[in-house]
């Protein structure tokens, strides 16, 4: 029988476009004896975004490649014409995914929250590309006709990725394998979960939108514990994240159950030790399979108490008293507010990315001074060292940033080896 792969983790690298270098061009044409510049600008690279798409319930489309690329930028063209940018790559996921940059701290992989993609249409740069460089044209002056110089292209962002699935929902089905969640989602949803009686049928967190009256609201069928499941037995640990972002749980018991009591306080017991907030959450106990229970089943499960959580008894396949059960759910969802983010969940992370960034640092080395900042490195990123023109320009720049007096008040001296960006230079004092 197929099955449809389901991913809730995944890593990869990505690597936005790089951007077109600028162009060193003049203008050679019939009867101009002398043209002016006519370099173009470069294109600029293809950033990456991150966009969450509630028509995905896994990340198993993005766990078959290990990097995912963007396209670069074009170089300038003469007659002043830019390069095209490079297009952007844009990586649908489901709405619950988390973005977390992985970056070695102290020889291990460490990794950082940086976006939370918990409604449908976030969307996030999670790799941006590098800026196209000017081409010559941009550096005439009435003082200065000939450049003779342009900017290089930057590089686009490149990093290592993880991306952790939590399913969105506001009701979440738990309960043993085989009690008929599948089947109850199927009859009160849009979903079409696949179904069939194996020990674990559910593989995949299915998602379906019910609407009962003026209500609409998201129902997860998570899949089904086992005894031990937080501990990790069976599929049970991978399952048990997508129960915490929702605000209430309809736990399904089977009500031919030789002991539905113990399999309730089973499964709230692996919710407990997963995390102590899952307890805490709202349930409603849903009795199913009553077409199929006898006299004295029904009678003992009537006779059970779960302490103030209401109880109901209902068949998914004739579904009697579904409608009932619906009503419940969408009173409780209408009046009880929705509690406030536990844990990670209270982050909800922005990339900064226009702070002016102009503080710098000069670090002595040794044998060589590093300048670290934002402005600093595109600058020397951007700059042809090889080119005489281009690097006059750099130190001009550097020296209205306060760059050249800030190294020689560090201690360098002229012709010390001064690194921005991992490019080297002698220092000179202009």
């Amino acid at each position: 029988m197929g099955m449809t792969t389901f991913a809730d983790e995944v890593r990869f690298q990505v690597k936005a476009g790089n951007g077109g270098d600028g162009l060193v061009s003049f203008r050679r044409e019939k009867f101009i004896a002398k043209g002016g510049p006519d370099g173009g600008d470069g294109g600029d690279g293809g950033s990456i975004y991150m966009v969450a798409d509630h028509n995905l319930n896994t990340l198993a489309d993005l766990a078959t490649r290990k990097i995912f690329k963007a396209k670069n930028g074009q170089s300038g063209q003469r007659h002043k014409a830019s390069g095209k940018s490079g297009e952007d790559l844009i990586l649908k996921v489901p709405v619950g995914t988390q973005v977390f940059e992985v970056e070695e701290v102290n020889g291990k992989p460490q990794q950082f929250l940086v976006a939370d993609l918990d409604q449908n249409g976030d969307k996030f740069l999670v790799a941006e590309g590098g800026e196209g460089g000017f081409g010559n044209t941009r550096f005439a002056r009435a003082s200065f006709q000939t450049p003779r110089f342009a900017e290089l292209g930057e590089p686009g962002e490149e990093k290592e990725v993880a991306l952790k699935l939590k399913v969105v929902a506001d009701v979440g089905l738990v309960g043993l394998p085989n009690v008929g969640k599948s089947t109850l989602l199927s009859v009160i949803s849009n979903a079409r979960p696949k179904i069939a009686n194996y020990k674990f049928t559910t593989l995949i967190p299915n998602l379906g939108i019910v609407k009962y009256d003026d209500v609409s609201f998201v129902v997860a069928d998570i899949p089904g514990l086992i005894e031990g499941a937080a501990t990790g037995k069976g599929l049970g640990i991978q399952f048990l994240k997508h129960v915490e972002r929702t605000n209430l749980l309809l736990h399904i018991l089977d009500a031919t159950s030789p002991d539905p009591k113990r399999d309730f306080d089973n499964i709230n017991k692996e919710l407990k030790e997963y995390h102590s907030s899952l307890k805490a959450k709202p349930q409603i106990v849903v009795f199913n399979k009553i077409d199929v229970a006898n006299e004295d089943q029904l009678n003992k499960i009537k006779k059970l108490k779960f302490g103030r959580a209401p109880v109901f008894y209902i068949s998914a396949v004739t579904h009697a008293d579904v409608k009932k059960l619906l009503g419940k759910i969408a009173n409780i969802l209408k009046t009880g507010k929705k509690k406030a983010p536990q844990g990670d969940e209270l982050f909800r992370v922005f990339t900064i990315k226009d702070l002016p960034y102009m503080r710098f640092e000069v670090l002595k080395r040794k044998g060589f001074f590093e300048v670290v900042g934002r402005k600093q490195e595109k600058l020397a990123i951007k700059t042809d060292m090889n080119n005489p023109q281009a690097l006059a320009r750099f130190y001009k720049v550097l020296d209205r940033m306060g760059v050249l007096t800030a190294l020689k008040k560090a201690g360098a001296n002229e012709g010390d080896r001064v690194k921005i960006a991992g490019k080297e230079f002698d220092f000179e004092v202009i």
